[in-house]
């Protein structure tokens, strides 16, 4: 896990961001693009936008472990959005405004909620589905319908 402040981070940050997802913006929730300030924007005012949040790295992970692959580096990508007391935040800067202003540092937690407990259950789940080797949070009624596999409770 490399953590913000190790020399490593800033080179390895751009190397995981592709595993990194946005959440949409205009709704009114979130930074502006001018300030990066949370919840100034009313809704359908075009000023906020949706920056990282580590959270879907880790669903991700769980969708590519359930078409088999190795979701370990989205394991990675989350602990790599976490503080330096290693708290996942909710959303992370990215490299759209205002990044390079004072503060705003990409990678780095974007002035939300942190810890986000959801984003730290995301990560536990994630790393529990890679030691089981399967999504590990997946209702049997839901892999029925979707793989057709119907056995179990």
């Amino acid at each position: 896990m490399l953590l913000h402040g190790h020399p490593r981070t800033h080179t390895t940050w751009y190397r995981v961001a592709p595993q990194l997802w946005h959440r949409y913006n205009f709704d009114g929730y979130g930074p502006t693009r001018a300030e990066g300030n949370f919840g100034g924007a009313p809704p359908d005012s075009l000023l906020d936008i949706g920056r990282i949040w580590p959270i879907f790295a880790g669903e991700r992970g769980e969708y590519t472990l359930a078409a088999g692959g190795n979701a370990q580096s989205y394991l990675a990508t989350m602990a790599g959005a976490a503080n330096d007391g290693e708290l996942i935040p909710e959303q992370v800067w990215d490299n759209n405004p205002p990044a390079g202003q004072p503060g705003i540092v990409t990678g780095q937690g974007a002035s939300s909620a942190t810890p986000l407990a959801w984003s730290h259950a995301q990560f536990i789940r994630l790393a529990w589905s890679i030691d089981a080797g399967r999504p590990v949070d997946q209702p049997s009624v839901v892999a029925c319908r979707y793989t057709g596999n119907c056995t179990g409770g």
